[in-house]
């Protein structure tokens, strides 16, 4: 029943990676079933050849004949070397490319799948699990090729023994399946609690990776030096190292246990064969070369049944991590995709009618019951306290995640009904969190399309950094961070913002979004920022988000969320003399500028103008 239940488990995972090999790598399969013959025939050429040897030593003695059975053998096993150095050169290189595609496989699927996963523990900890689950936990696909092969091999020395056995000496058989059944028992337990240990690692792991990325990554160098935060992390690796040593020494126990009583089972049946033959010999019912086949023959047997019978429970540890894979590639798609096109103009409505939304896994609604309407070509800004749902609507007008509740309309089409990847293509957004990569600044820019060098420079020239570039040796091919050249450059975070900002312009994408990604610079080079950027993208429908209200008060509207609502929506004259929550808040960061004021107004009265709200607010009064 056990038997049938791993067959059963087994074969989804055996028909999932074959299918993938099959599409790969077809000419793997004439590989393996090369390697099942040559490891199940090999063994043969030693244990039958010998005893014609030793016969021949022992009776006649013909020279000639001798010497064409030593030859025999060497040259058997000579090409048998050959075979199976060219079997590890060509199934390594197979195996290296499949596992490189596996890996790559999952890295497609890490950056395709809905966003929402990438917020996700479970989800984390899943590709945590696939990614262990077919490394160093399975061998991969190796590891369970491995198990196949050598299933298959046995099951042939299996078969070709016991003919040998059998047909010289049948009680032999019944004496080695007695002593071998002990130790597939003893094999069994191992492998059970060997399993649960790896289970108990994965969390450990993660963790590990995590704390190890951040000791090797310079970007946390100066504040891991500056607040001395070195301590607390090495504290937390020495934890976690403890736990790791602990699972390790209950493990290394327990197989040094199991250890040491297949040792005493496999030192037994040595001698009850030794026994049995060895009086069979001296009554003269086998020949000195008999014995020596049998021995031989009887080892191979109890040899294989073993590994038969060990690598299928093998194959299930395998199959068990690696279904973790097939698991986490099966990861369904929460968002539909639809098939219509979004229609090509430079201009486009979007609408936000009664939208609710809850993260998943929560029951707190962090938008409730939403509506607003943005006209084409206008500039919107959203504002109000942290956490009040301004980058959630975001996520949601950009599809990274759906309404729970409501429906958002693009020219009157719910967005639902657009090609997933079309309608990001109307997007240019720069978010706070923003990344870059560790490649050229044209491929920051670029990020793997052709490429136009006249927009690449206007565009770093519209976001300020043309300057900067020019004064680098390799310009638009200077490598970002040092990660990989020694030429790489570190830009400040104002710098990087910038570079950010370049790419939304380079996009061109008829709708924008300004999520506070310049909360690094200055008051008055933010406002700065913002005013050229509105600029850039005039005629565009854009949304700015700044907590810095003084940034976004020029937007025709600003909409002031609280509490997972718009509470209020106007201009900024409006809503500044309205005694309400934009009020409150702007009168509250009019202090912020006080000091900026003096030095803005000195440099250009438009920049002082910006940076000082309390004239605004006194204007607007």
């Amino acid at each position: 029943m056990k038997g049938k239940r791993l067959l059963g488990n087994a074969m989804p995972v055996l028909q999932y990676f074959y299918s993938f090999v099959w599409h790969h790598e077809p000419s793997y399969f004439l590989l393996l079933a090369g390697d099942m013959l040559l490891r199940g025939l090999s063994p043969f050429v030693n244990i039958v050849l010998p005893k014609f040897i030793i016969d021949e030593l022992l009776g006649a003695k013909r020279v000639p004949v001798l010497a064409a059975l030593v030859g025999a053998v060497a040259g058997a096993n000579f090409v048998v070397y050959l075979l199976g150095n060219l079997r590890t050169y060509l199934l390594g290189r197979a195996h290296h490319s499949l596992q490189m595609k596996l890996d790559e496989q999952i890295g497609r699927k890490t950056m395709e799948m809905d966003f929402e996963y990438t917020e996700s523990p479970q989800a984390l900890n899943q590709l945590e699990k696939a990614t262990t689950g077919i490394s160093w936990y399975s061998g991969g696909i190796e590891g369970l090729s491995t198990n196949l092969t050598l299933i298959v091999a046995s099951l042939i020395r299996l078969a070709g023994t016991l003919y040998i056995i059998a047909l010289l000496s049948p009680w032999l058989v019944a004496l080695i399946l007695a002593t071998v059944a002990g130790s597939l028992f003893v094999t069994s337990k191992n492998q059970q609690l060997q399993v649960q240990f790896m289970k108990d690692l994965v969390g450990i792991n993660r963790r590990f990776s995590y704390y190890f990325s951040i000791l090797k990554d310079f970007r946390y160098g100066k504040d891991i030096r500056l607040y001395d935060a070195s301590g607390m992390l090495m504290k937390r690796v020495d934890q976690y190292i403890t736990e790791d040593w602990g699972i390790e020494k209950k493990r290394t126990a327990i197989w040094n246990r199991f250890a040491v009583i297949l040792s005493f089972l496999g030192t037994a049946q040595e001698g009850l064969l030794y026994a049995y033959l060895g009086l069979r010999a001296l009554a003269g019912l086998i020949t000195v070369g008999d014995l020596q086949m049998l021995v031989s023959a009887a080892r191979t047997f109890a040899q294989s049944l073993t590994d038969a019978l060990g690598q299928v429970i093998t194959m299930g540890k395998n199959v068990d991590f690696m279904n973790e894979y097939k698991v986490f590639m099966e990861y369904p798609q929460v968002k539909k995709t639809g098939t219509a096109v979004p229609p090509k103009q430079p201009r486009h409505v979007l609408e936000v009618r009664g939208v609710s939304f809850k993260y998943p896994g929560s029951e707190e609604f962090v938008l409730k019951d939403v509506s607003l309407q943005i006209p084409a070509g206008q500039r919107l800004a959203f504002d109000g306290p942290n956490g009040a749902g301004k980058t959630t609507l975001v996520k949601l007008l950009t599809r990274l995640y759906d309404p729970t509740e409501g429906q958002i309309l693009l020219d009157g089409v719910d967005i639902r009904e657009f090609d997933l990847e079309e309608y990001a293509k109307l997007f240019a957004v720069v978010f706070q969190d923003f990344r870059l990569l560790a490649f050229s600044v044209r491929d920051n820019l670029t990020l793997g399309g052709a490429g136009d060098e006249d927009a690449i420079r206007r565009s770093l020239q519209l976001a300020g950094l043309a300057d900067k570039l020019a004064g680098l040796r390799k310009g638009l091919d200077t490598p970002i961070y040092k990660t990989f050249d020694e030429d790489g450059i570190e830009f400040s975070g104002g710098e990087s913002q910038k570079l950010a900002i370049a790419r939304a312009l380079y996009k061109n994408a008829p709708i924008v979004i300004l999520d506070e990604p310049t909360a690094a610079l200055d008051p008055v080079a933010e406002s700065e920022v913002y005013r050229r950027f509105d600029q850039l993208t005039s005629g565009k429908t854009a949304i700015y988000i700044s907590h810095r209200l003084s940034s976004c008060r020029f937007c025709d509207r600003i909409a002031v969320f609280d509490h997972g609502r718009i509470a209020e929506l106007g201009t900024h004259d409006e809503l500044a003399g309205s005694g309400g929550l934009y009020a409150q808040m702007w009168n509250a960061q009019a202090q912020w500028y006080v000091s900026a004021s003096a030095s803005a107004s000195s440099a250009s009265p438009d920049l002082a103008h910006l940076a000082c709200p309390t004239k605004l607010a006194k204007a607007a009064n």
